[in-house]
């Protein structure tokens, strides 16, 4: 009877340890110690890292592709077949594309013909099989030569008006200082950019027509020459179709940029601070996030996509003027590995120009969506003006399964000096969650900063 006795005796004991560890932990912090923080660090990175390496060897295999001799997008071979992007070929021969999430299948449309295609989705990107491509399409001629993938239409193709290498000099172009592309072009003495660059560092629209074989800028035709497979067209031609503001143009013949790069900001350093940041879009929800935000007098920062600004305008003023930091997040939220160098810099470019103009103050850090990355888009981005971050805790909240108490458990469980917690807008559960994990951190003694104020301290300490 004793031993029953004092077995229960231990046994509540036990539980009195456990919960009351459990409460000590959640008002402190203190439980959990720098070996385990450490493994969590350890681990976040190490998952960022194993699905950048995923997508390289998935993307490392690369085919340029050229539509009636003009370039258009990057084609990969996976496990032995072709796959191409749809949409940029697609929508090239003026075919309507009609994505049907319900379906799961893209359908195709034109005149007459009606085809349904079923897509293989990498990293937000839709992706065909290029044989099925070819029947559907009713190409031509189809040729893999190289590293290219070659495509002809039909045989009615209108002749490109092409110029040749040998007559082109090279030059870096900077808008507002930053690098917009390394293959500007001196052509008779005159300077050309290329279209898609151009239109796309504005966010603004591009089209080629490969059957008609001319190419638009805001659906305004744009008097080309084509060098090297690019669209090409005067820089002053182009300011007076795509509104630049007061943008300022210069070219530079050497790389006046290469400094070394800044490190990846993964974390803060080891004092008593948490940056809370959210990523993706503007919209309504962001608002009553604000609220909640400034109710606490809590200053965040928000990595946003650069599509939405225009259409909140004024959620934007509000953020900035409420004393959040706005930083870069990309114009279309698409993985980075997919894009070439061009093509991320005016992903970068114009999302920077649209948070200065609405917010007043042109952002200085970037994060890559998914945290897809490499070394050289942290050039890239430093050339842009943007340091990149990443974090160190991520909220969860993207998933289906995690409620506003889970995405509070995982934040104050793994809250360490220094942390950045990654959240993300537009959902109500995020919201919520908000607000008590403020609460629940300050009572532990911390302070919150924005990236901005990370990086200083970061800086102070010689990182």
């Amino acid at each position: 009877m004793k031993k029953r006795t004092l077995l229960v005796l231990l046994v509540i004991m036990a539980l009195i340890i456990v919960v009351g560890g459990s409460l000590l932990y959640r008002r402190t912090g203190e439980i959990l110690s720098a070996t385990h923080f450490n493994w969590y660090e350890s681990n976040t990175l190490a998952e960022i890292e194993n699905a950048n390496k995923f997508a390289k060897e998935r993307l490392e295999k690369k085919y340029h592709i050229f539509l009636n001799k003009v370039l258009v997008d990057v084609g990969y071979d996976w496990d032995g077949d072709i796959y191409v992007p749809i949409r940029s070929i697609t929508e090239s021969l003026n075919w309507e594309t009609i994505w049907l999430p319900d379906l799961g299948v893209i359908q195709l449309v034109k005149g007459d013909d009606e085809a349904y295609v079923e897509i293989v989705n990498f990293f937000g990107k839709a992706y065909v099989d290029l044989d099925r491509l070819e029947n559907i399409l009713r190409l031509q001629e189809v040729h893999l030569h190289g590293g290219n993938i070659e495509i002809t239409s039909s045989d009615k193709v209108k002749a490109l008006n092409t110029v040749d290498l040998k007559s082109i000099k090279w030059q870096s172009c900077y808008v507002n200082d930053m690098k917009m592309t390394e293959k500007a072009a001196i052509y008779q003495d005159k300077y050309y950019v290329p279209v898609k660059t151009f239109a796309k560092s504005f966010g603004d629209t591009y089209r080629f027509d490969a059957e008609k074989g001319y190419v638009c800028v805001n659906y305004n035709l744009i008097n080309a020459i084509f060098i090297d497979g690019r669209a090409y067209a005067l820089l002053d031609e182009l300011r007076e179709l795509v509104d630049t503001g007061k943008a300022q143009f210069s070219f530079w013949e050497k790389d006046k940029s290469k400094t070394e790069i800044k490190p990846l900001i993964c974390k803060g350093p080891d004092q008593k601070v948490v940056a809370l940041t959210f990523d993706d879009y503007l919209g309504e929800k962001v608002n009553p996030l604000l609220d909640v935000l400034d109710s606490h007098n809590v200053k965040a920062t928000f990595f946003i996509v650069g599509n939405s600004i225009p259409k909140n305008k004024e959620v934007l003023k509000r953020l900035a003027n409420s004393g959040h930091e706005a930083a870069n997040h990309t114009w279309d939220h698409m993985n980075n590995h997919t894009l070439t160098d061009d093509e991320v810099r005016a992903q970068l470019i114009s999302t920077s120009l649209a948070i200065q103009q609405y917010s007043g103050k042109k952002p200085s850090f970037f994060r890559p969506p998914g945290a897809y990355y490499d070394q050289n888009m942290l050039k890239i981005a430093q050339e842009i003006g943007l340091r990149t971050v990443l974090w160190s805790i991520s909220s969860m909240d993207v998933s289906l399964e995690m409620d506003a108490q889970d995405i509070e458990e995982v934040v104050t469980r793994w809250a360490h000096p220094g942390a950045i917690v990654v959240m993300h807008t537009g959902q109500d559960k995020t919201i919520q969650a908000v607000s008590e994990v403020i609460k629940e951190l300050r009572d532990r003694g911390y302070e919150f900063v924005t990236i901005s104020e990370m990086a200083d301290l970061l800086e102070s300490e010689g990182k």
